[in-house]
This record gives C-alpha cells, sequence and structure tokens, in this order.
C-alpha cells in the first residue's frame, strides 16, 4: 500500500485559482508523499492533501499523522 502512486495537493477552495487545485505540489510514491507532507511547515500543510490510487477519497493531514505513527511503529 505504501508504495502506490500518490499526489500531494491543495485543496479545492472557492478562492483559489481552478487549475492551480488541480496541479500536484509533488508527487511520487504514498511514502515519499507522506514524507514530503512531514517536511513542510505546519502552517503550509493548511489545505494540502495526498490523492493516492485505488482511494475514493484524499488523505487528510489528521490522516497523514496517523500514517507517520504506524510506520513509525513497523
Amino acid at each position: 500500500m505504501l508504495n502506490m502512486p500518490a499526489k500531494l495537493m491543495r485543496e479545492a477552495n472557492g478562492d483559489d485559482d481552478a487549475a492551480q487545485e488541480h496541479e500536484p505540489v509533488a508527487s511520487g510514491s504514498l511514502v515519499q508523499m507522506v514524507e514530503a507532507f512531514t517536511a513542510l511547515d505546519p502552517a503550509e500543510v493548511e489545505g494540502l492533501v495526498i490523492k493516492c490510487a485505488g482511494r475514493d477519497r484524499p488523505i487528510t493531514s489528521a490522516e497523514v499523522r496517523d500514517l507517520r505513527l504506524t510506520s513509525a511503529a513497523v
């Protein structure tokens, strides 16, 4: 699961330019996107989500924290 293709993206917001909300901030494996999310300043992660192949909804910042805890325990 952690090697699935994923993209770090801005959440759709009415104030943002429509083109900008569909541009990935970064892309790679799910592990790489969790690491990229972790490397960002907490203020920068506001409004960012991870879209992963095989999931019907994006991964939120709260879920990223849970993933980090899970991978640290493994």
